[in-house]
């Protein structure tokens, strides 16, 4: 059975969601996108539902992917449950200097998804 990654990142970050699931399958990961259950425009009176269905797939998989490649509370929420769970923390920024707490909660930091993907070997 595959391992799983979760990939955490900002709602309307959806080409790093294809280019990072691509990378994962490639390396015999399958990559759990919480925006299949989409509820951009639509989150009021839904949040119980929302948060509980991530922290399930965070659970359900053997390490989470961050994208901190722009602020977003969610990314971060999700990261550091991971962390506190004990799932490793891979932390893709694109370029941008790491904020302190995304360096606390990563297994790694990278600024290249390539690497960010290919360190899931090393988790």
């Amino acid at each position: 059975m595959a391992k799983r990654v979760y990939l955490a990142g900002p709602p309307y970050a959806d080409e790093y969601r294809r280019r990072a699931s691509a990378l994962a399958e490639e390396r015999g990961w399958e990559a759990v996108d919480p925006m299949r259950r989409d509820f951009r425009g639509r989150t009021e009176g839904r949040e119980r539902e929302i948060v509980e269905g991530d922290l399930a797939d965070i659970d359900a998989c053997d390490a989470v992917l961050a994208a901190f490649t722009q602020p977003d509370e969610g990314t971060a929420m999700e990261a550091w449950y991971a962390h506190h769970s004990g799932t490793p923390v891979l932390v893709y920024t694109g370029g941008a200097p790491p904020h302190p707490w995304a360096v606390f909660v990563a297994a790694r930091v990278c600024a290249d998804l390539e690497q960010a993907v290919s360190a899931l070997d090393d988790v």
